[in-house]
């Protein structure tokens, strides 16, 4: 009886290798039916403990050029079948993980992405990836990503590494490799948490007659509450109209992190921090963007281009919509000296910098606060389209435009040298505010350097 038990334990163990065997090929046969080529070496699935192994694992998706996803081994550990087009694992061990995109877009930028070990927990997804985009384009190719990623859940994701390599002929090539990555609930696109302790960014920039060399790092960069649903709409032809605003993250931030160039700038920042960033579909269509950017990337755009696409870019930062930023103190390193900024704030439309000392060629310059009232990218991108008009200069009127983009402007505690003299030009306040029709300025103990040295009294002005 053993003998037999034992055959029969066999004989069943040999057929659910098999039948998983056969539900493997079936996948990899989906994505040739699409036109790709897929491969995959040995496979293994041991019954008692469910666990499934799959090696040497590539594929080069169909209708995507370009593009290629090498594993050396996948491990699923506790694996189920949930119902016929889903499947669920206790957890996935994934090794040598590397995705290819080559010749992406207008700039034909080249990225990799190389993850060397991935754990999932608690995963379900499907059993065969969707359809890929009939079309190419880099819009298309990320949708689908984006679509693929929120099919899948899982409680934990860890990986050690990550690293993001980029090259483009036109502009450079470099790379960002993030260490300790941990991401926790994932499932339907969104993510409760993620972390890196560190990241290290090593950039080689191209510009015209020269070349420079960028490198730094980062810490403790954390994410808090990201929807993709939310991109993905951006993203999708069919929400073109969709006018309501869509959040992409509750709260992006950084610890200290510095950045240093081969020619001697080096700026080193105390933390970064956004707050409720969101996207409306309406208006964010990067598409558009993407179509407006010109063919070749070696000559500048012509004034007709350049117009088209700040407007396009416009467009987009209409759609964008950020409830707060902040950078903390920063201090800028240079061969003639350092500067230090103590923040730079963004909030209910105003943009502030405060806390400015700076080295200048005829002596130091300190400011207290300069701050921007209703500042909106999108208008001032708007207004400077209006000026690229070939062959002829801004008119006084369109230069006045810039009064338009902003609903005022303060300037506090400005203490600069004046000219090559020893003596200094001191402002205490200066605020300007103007509507639609008319402007107002004042000022308080203005102190400017004249012969008698005496200092102007206050005034109260106003023009229409």
């Amino acid at each position: 009886m053993a003998v037999v038990g034992a055959g029969g334990w066999l004989g069943f163990s040999f057929y659910a290798k098999h039948r998983v065997t056969a539900e493997v090929e079936t996948a990899f046969e989906q994505i040739r039916k699409q036109g790709g080529k897929a491969s995959y070496g040995k496979i293994a699935f041991d019954l008692p403990t469910r666990t499934l192994t799959i090696e040497d694992i590539a594929v080069t998706p169909g209708k995507a050029p370009q593009a290629q996803i090498r594993i050396a081994a996948i491990k699923g550990t506790g694996v189920r079948q949930i119902d016929e087009t889903r499947i669920s694992a206790d957890a996935v061990d994934i090794t040598g993980l590397e995705v290819t995109l080559d010749q992406i877009g207008a700039a034909k930028l080249k990225v990799a992405y190389k993850i060397p070990h991935l754990v999932m927990r608690d995963y379900a997804g499907p059993v065969q990836a969707g359809q890929v985009p009939a079309d190419s384009s880099l819009v298309d190719m990320y949708r689908y990503v984006l679509g693929q990623y929120a099919s899948v859940a899982a409680s934990s994701l860890t990986a050690p590494t990550l690293t993001i390599s980029f090259d483009s002929r036109a502009a450079g090539s470099g790379e960002v490799t993030y260490s300790e990555l941990a991401i926790q609930n994932l499932k339907h696109g969104k993510i409760d948490g993620m972390k890196s302790d560190r990241a290290v960014i090593s950039v080689d920039v191209k510009q015209p007659g020269k070349t420079d060399k960028l490198t730094g790092e980062s810490s403790n960069i954390i994410v808090n509450d990201f929807d993709a649903t939310a991109i993905i709409a951006a993203l999708d032809p069919q929400t073109a109209s969709d006018d309501s605003y869509r959040r992409v993250y509750r709260q992006v931030s950084t610890g200290p992190y510095a950045l240093k160039s081969a020619q001697g700038m080096r700026v080193d920042v105390d933390g970064f921090t956004m707050e409720d960033i969101a996207v409306q579909p309406s208006k964010f269509r990067l598409a558009e963007i993407f179509a407006a950017l010109p063919r070749d990337q070696s000559a500048p755009p012509t004034p007709a281009q350049a117009r088209e696409l700040l407007e396009k870019l416009a467009g987009v930062y209409e759609g964008l919509r950020i409830g707060k930023a902040e950078i903390g103190k920063m201090s800028v390193g240079t061969p003639q000296g350092t500067a230090t900024v103590g923040a730079i704030r963004f909030r209910d439309g105003e943009f502030a910098v405060e806390g400015v000392d700076a080295p200048s060629p005829q002596g130091q310059f300190k400011m207290e606060r300069f701050a921007l009232k209703s500042f909106s990218t999108a208008s001032l991108m708007r207004w400077a389209a209006s000026l690229t008009t070939a062959g002829r200069a801004p008119s006084p009127d369109q230069m006045l435009g810039l009064f338009g983009v902003l609903a005022g402007a303060e300037i506090k505690g400005v203490t600069a040298p004046f000219k090559t003299t020893n003596k200094l030009v001191m402002i205490d306040t200066l605020s300007l505010d103007w509507g639609s029709w008319s402007a107002r300025s004042r000022a308080r103990r203005m102190w400017l350097p004249n012969l008698s040295r005496q200092p102007i009294q206050p005034v109260q002005n106003s023009f229409h």
